[in-house]
């Protein structure tokens, strides 16, 4: 609670909005994917879900370069009222007046349209308004709030989205025009493009074509793929996994097959998190980022290779906790490490470049789920290992190279 009354107060409004934001989309998040199956079909609903995605990634790349010719405020104003509106026209869309699953899915594309745009220009204020002394410490209460928020607002979920899904939706859409009056009347500006350094790089080709100069941050940016891909397991191929090979068994009279020990693994992961994440920061604040990466990458992905090759509770709950140990300690370097990677004038569209991390790791993920049948659980436990190579090297060189030529500000 010190670390947090101590920070900017913009920052410390900005971490009290992402816990209601992620409390109030979490009770929606996943479970749209049933939904759409439900209404639509398995074929459509993949189809819909990759035409979101690079919508997302599209828009990451251009908000970036538009926060740096415009300014951090208004871009986070323009894309909370986009965000209002598309959860307001899903909301209507499940209400007692009116239903269409397409209507709906049209909301929650807006929806995605304005998030693309407040995420990454709320990410460079973020990277304004803090030093290379504090954002560890505040990266590590972002991402309690997080895994606090998902873990209500997963359990709310469970008990109101089939019944009661209008009511969750008018929370969002409550919550977001919430969010514009928040950043209308008590949010400043922390970047002002006339007064920087140098002339902004009005052609978004160009602006980018100076982020891939930059060998430090593209080094690192080439890790974060392989580190997204680690982080993704738990979506791709933990589920196939537990569901193909976890060996079912009893506790206290209930039996844990495969998609209740993938519940149970999630539940591990957020419980440790948010009891013992101020623990863990408190016992690496004096860590190197190469001894904080390098540890995190390696246990997180060790976990993975556990759980692959694990067929039972323990194994599994063994890996639980090791990739969870690991996904603490690297998440506040790694998040720190960018934003120090991305100070200068430049930062909204270096934070659109790295919005493609993301996108890229979810395809050589899906890519590698789709080919498991070939060399099943060992074979990719061995590709974990090759995967945990590429993150951790391409990072810990980008360390040293950006320790030895630092940035000038």
């Amino acid at each position: 609670m010190k670390d947090f009354f101590g920070l900017h107060p913009t920052i410390k409004l900005r971490l009290v909005m992402n816990f209601f934001g992620t409390l109030c989309f979490s009770t929606v998040g996943g479970s749209m994917t049933i939904y759409y199956n439900k209404y639509m079909g398995a074929g459509i609903t993949g189809i819909l879900l990759i035409v979101s995605s690079v919508m997302v990634f599209l828009i990451g790349l251009y908000a970036g370069h538009l926060a740096d010719l415009r300014g951090r405020r208004p871009i986070m104003l323009f894309s909370t009222l986009i965000t209002a509106l598309g959860a307001g026209l899903a909301t209507y869309s499940n209400s007692m007046f009116y239903f269409n699953p397409w209507t709906t899915f049209l909301g929650f594309l807006i929806v995605n349209f304005g998030f693309g745009f407040f995420n990454t220009a709320s990410q460079a204020m973020i990277v304004d308004l803090t030093t290379r002394q504090n954002r560890r410490v505040v990266y590590s209460i972002q991402y309690w709030i997080i895994n606090f928020a998902i873990m209500i607002g997963s359990g709310l979920s469970g008990w109101f989205f089939r019944d009661h899904l209008v009511w969750l939706l008018l929370a969002i859409t409550l919550e977001e025009v919430a969010s514009c009056l928040v950043v209308f009347f008590w949010i400043d500006e922390s970047f002002d493009p006339t007064v920087q350094h140098k002339k902004q790089e009005t052609n978004i080709i160009k602006a980018y074509f100076i982020v891939a100069k930059d060998t430090v941050f593209m080094y690192y940016l080439f890790a974060s793929v392989f580190i997204a891909m680690i982080f993704n397991q738990i979506d791709y191929y933990l589920p196939v996994h537990l569901s193909d090979s976890f060996r079912s068994t009893r506790i206290l009279g209930l039996e844990i097959y495969g998609q209740r020990m993938l519940t149970v693994f999630l539940m591990i992961n957020t419980l440790v998190i948010v009891l013992f994440m101020s623990k863990v920061n408190h016992l690496t604040k004096n860590w190197s980022r190469s001894t904080g990466i390098g540890i995190g990458i390696v246990l997180q992905g060790a976990g993975f290779i556990i759980a692959f090759l694990g067929r039972n509770l323990t194994w599994e709950i063994i890996a639980a906790l090791v990739a969870t140990v690991g996904e603490m300690i690297l998440v506040p370097f790694s998040q720190a490490l960018r934003a120090d990677l991305m100070e200068g004038d430049q930062v909204g569209t270096y934070t659109g470049a790295f919005s493609v991390t993301q996108p890229i790791a979810a395809v050589l993920s899906g890519v590698l789920v789709s080919l498991s049948s070939l060399y099943g659980n060992l074979g990719m436990a061995f590709f974990m290992l090759i995967i945990i190579l590429l993150g951790l090297f391409p990072a810990l060189h980008a360390i040293h190279m950006h320790e030895r030529f630092p940035k000038s500000l």
